[in-house]
């Protein structure tokens, strides 16, 4: 019998990204035989994404966003992989158009203002972090970030303000 680290028999002996990849594997399958399945197609990209397999998700966002040009998770997601491929432009051209689709989308602003903290744009930056904590004053990883983009522009005090505030509504 196989035990996982806590050595308890009913959980899994897989680590996450053995996981991840049984899962795309078996959606690669269904996709192969169905490939206008967008929901299946969305869930691949996902898990390439948590793997961190980012031109492989990015990949399947862009087919997920010729099919439907106002999905707004794919763009926002397919930023994601952008920026983490070290491609910023390209990152906030899809927050960008998420945010266009829809002004309330919080998430949008976030990785927008990461993506213009990686350009060193902090004063930019600092403005989409407001405009995601306006629109969810609970949301404790953008005031981890604007604390970032103060950091970057020399404003200490306020970045450690927003460090303070992080920590607070993170419950740490």
């Amino acid at each position: 019998m196989s035990y996982n680290w806590k050595q308890n028999p009913d959980l899994s002996s897989k680590s996450d990204a053995d996981y991840t990849s049984d899962i795309i594997s078996s959606i690669s399958d269904h996709i192969r035989t169905n490939p206008n399945d967008m929901a299946s197609i969305f869930q691949r990209a996902n898990a390439y994404l948590d793997l961190g397999k980012y031109e492989d998700a990015a990949q399947d966002y862009s087919t997920i966003i010729k099919a439907d040009t106002k999905n707004t998770v794919a763009l926002n997601n397919r930023g994601i992989c952008y920026r983490s491929l070290g491609v910023p432009d390209q990152a906030i051209l899809d927050f960008t158009s998420a945010i266009l689709i829809n002004p309330e989308y919080r998430d949008a602003y976030n990785n927008r203002g990461l993506a213009l903290c990686d350009k060193e744009e902090y004063e930019t930056a600092v403005s989409d972090f407001n405009k995601a904590i306006e629109l969810d004053p609970d949301y404790w990883y953008a005031y981890g970030n604007r604390g970032l983009a103060f950091w970057g522009l020399g404003r200490k005090a306020e970045a450690a303000s927003d460090y303070r505030t992080a920590s607070l509504k993170q419950g740490l």
